[in-house]
C-alpha cells in the first residue's frame, strides 16, 4: 500500500503593535531580514496603523505584519531563534505587541 503525503501546512506570524518610539524601531526593523530569510519566512503585510481598513468592529489603532513561513514549526524556530531574541531586545521599550503564529491551510 501506497503512502499519501501530507500536504504541506504553512505557518504564519502575525503581528498586531503600537510603535511609541518610531526613531528607536528603525535598528529592530532593520534587523529582521535575514532572520525571517534564514527560516524561510517571508513577510506579506506590513500595513501602518493609519492605513489599516477595519471592516468590522472598532479601529484598534495598530500596524499589522503578517509572514508566511514553510511551516508553523519554522515560525516558532524563528521565533525562540538567538538570532531574533537578541534582535527583540532593540524593540524593548518601543511600542506594545501582539504576535500570533497560526498554521495555515494546506498547500496543494
Amino acid at each position: 500500500m501506497r503512502e499519501t503525503a501530507t500536504p504541506a501546512r504553512p505557518g504564519y506570524l502575525v503581528v498586531q503593535g503600537v510603535v511609541t518610539d518610531r526613531e528607536g524601531f528603525k535598528a529592530y526593523s532593520a534587523a529582521l531580514p535575514p532572520i525571517y530569510a534564514k527560516y524561510g519566512g517571508q513577510y506579506l503585510a506590513m500595513t501602518p496603523a493609519p492605513r489599516v481598513e477595519v471592516a468590522e468592529g472598532s479601529p484598534e489603532n495598530r500596524s499589522v505584519v503578517i509572514a508566511k513561513f514553510p511551516s508553523k514549526e519554522a515560525a516558532w524556530a524563528f521565533w525562540n531563534s538567538p538570532e531574533y531574541t537578541e534582535a527583540k531586545q532593540l524593540r524593548e521599550g518601543k511600542g506594545t505587541f501582539y504576535v500570533m503564529v497560526l498554521e495555515g491551510l494546506p498547500e496543494a
